[in-house]
């Protein structure tokens, strides 16, 4: 009787541990087999990331990371009228971005090399000394040789 009760104690923990490990295995399966982001996933986070780095190049006056996501080519329609990459350089010290939120971020792919990003921009800024109001901005992203740069920016000034 205490050999059979041992024996059955036994099984069961070998059937536990058994069971553990297949599940163990099952998980870890699950984990392994979950779907990879897409290629257009990753372009889109990405280029969100990309316009991060440049609202941050802009806000620390940093005029090679400015270039690093700028296209030579880039125009821009903002509050203070159209300007482009020069005019933007030349005017670094008149911006003061003190912070910004992005908010809501959707990225559409027109085709495997452009871009289309939008999203409110919530800004504590101001422009030669004039406070920088909230905006709706579209930007086309264009991927030129493997570098995605920004070649254009519009806003629209939010209802009031």
């Amino acid at each position: 009787m205490k050999q059979s009760l041992s024996l059955f104690i036994a099984i069961v923990i070998s059937l536990m541990l058994n069971a553990c490990s297949a599940s163990s295995d099952n998980a870890t399966k699950a984990v392994v087999s979950s779907p990879a982001p897409s290629p257009t996933e990753n372009i889109e986070q990405a280029i969100i990331a990309k316009n991060k780095a440049a609202w941050d190049a802009y806000k620390d006056k940093d005029v090679a990371g400015i270039k690093a996501y700028t296209a030579e080519d880039y125009e821009s329609y903002t509050q203070e009228g159209p300007s482009n990459l020069q005019q933007d350089i030349a005017n670094k010290d008149k911006l003061n971005i003190e912070a910004y939120k992005v908010v809501e971020p959707k990225v559409k792919m027109a085709t495997k090399d452009v871009a289309i990003l939008r999203y409110k921009w919530e800004p504590k800024a101001t422009f030669e000394g004039r406070q920088i109001k909230p905006v709706f901005v579209t930007e086309v992203w264009v991927n030129r040789d493997g570098k995605w740069q920004v070649v254009s920016y519009q806003e629209t000034l939010l209802k009031q």
